[in-house]
């Protein structure tokens, strides 16, 4: 019993130890994770442009890179152009929103009871335009700067790669415990790249349908607000609410009835509610077996100590957590806690146990 509560103040340390250099370091340590996300995504495109043969022929490694590079920027380069059109129409547009915006601010004010709403000046009036636009510029500069470390960082793991597997020989030799280690490194890469594969086909379905809905009724800029559905997609539950609260409440500031609102708050709160409770688990069925609960915690938590980034990397930190604590005895209650039905494969033998 001693040793048992031993052992658990001491993983209780370790683990808010690591919490607190999570937070504290994450200056240096977001760099690096965005690097290997990148690097990963990367290679996986890769992996799926050399994958196919003609006979004996395939497309070779470097070549598969190359196209797998320009494609990732290709893709970057077409959301941020789209994002950059539409803030640019948003600020153009910002003056026609003013007269129906004020309108919704009486109405709740009306609602609430006040005898007067305040106007969208004296709201801005708090708001210090020199302090907001540093702000903007001063994370744009350190976006700009991020991104370069990101991309060296991504460039030495492409390096690294070739490299990796020697040095597991090397390090574990070529008996049961290499086998181990690359056993569980494949299965996380396995349901990383299926949970990635079928959130990204989800995310498109899901974003095309909503800017089907959203031109069909007017709303301006749906293709900027399908943009963000896609991205949305990816954070769990936070995300599908942000998909569907936030294209509903532009509609409700540009129309002056309240149908274009409900059409757009009920069909895409249900294509939302359909893709990620009805289609994603059935799909999905047992592949990351995480519970749902772990799942909304791991989200606040992570969201807490990295922010957005933290919010969109939840679900692979976690998987990756949950396959490393399923291979060792010593921790497979802690990864039968975290997983959705208790079911988790057997540990591998430890060796000397």
């Amino acid at each position: 019993m001693r040793m048992t509560l031993q052992r658990a103040a001491l993983w209780a340390i370790v683990i808010a130890a690591t919490m607190y250099l999570l937070v504290a370091a994450r200056g240096l340590i977001l760099p690096f994770v965005l690097a290997m996300a990148l690097w990963y995504m990367v290679d996986a495109v890769a992996d799926a442009i050399e994958r196919p043969r003609l006979g004996r022929l395939r497309v070779p490694r470097p070549l598969a890179l190359l196209a797998a590079v320009l494609i990732m920027s290709g893709l970057v380069g077409v959301v941020g152009r789209t994002l950059g059109h539409n803030v640019s129409a948003v600020a153009a547009a910002a003056p026609a929103y003013e007269g129906r915006l004020q309108k919704l601010l009486d109405q709740l004010a009306a609602l609430a009871g006040m005898e007067q709403a305040p106007t969208l000046g004296q709201l801005f009036d708090r708001i210090s335009l020199a302090d907001t636009l540093g702000g903007v510029a001063t994370f744009a500069a350190s976006l700009v700067s991020v991104a370069g470390i990101v991309l060296i960082y991504a460039g030495f793991l492409f390096v690294e790669q070739v490299r990796f597997r020697r040095k597991l020989a090397i390090i574990f030799g070529p008996g049961e415990q290499q086998a181990r280690v690359l056993s569980v490194l494949e299965q996380i890469d396995r349901d990383i790249r299926v949970y990635l594969r079928i959130k990204t086909v989800l995310a498109v379905a899901t974003s095309i349908l909503a800017y089907a809905v959203m031109a069909w009724v007017g709303v301006d800029f749906a293709g900027f607000w399908a943009t963000m559905i896609f991205f949305f997609y990816y954070i769990p539950t936070v995300g599908s609410i942000l998909a569907i609260v936030a294209p509903a409440v532009l509609t409700l500031v540009q129309f002056d009835h309240l149908t274009p609102f409900l059409i757009v708050l009920f069909v895409i709160g249900t294509i939302q509610i359909v893709m990620a409770n009805v289609i994603e688990p059935a799909i999905m069925g047992r592949s990351l077996n995480l519970s749902p609960l772990v799942v909304i915690v791991s989200l606040m938590v992570w969201g807490t100590m990295w922010g957005v980034i933290g919010m969109f990397l939840c679900v692979p930190i976690m998987v990756v957590l949950l396959i490393v604590l399923a291979h060792f005895e010593s921790t497979r209650p802690v990864a039968i806690l975290l997983s959705a039905d208790g079911r988790i494969p057997e540990a591998p033998h430890e060796p000397g146990s």
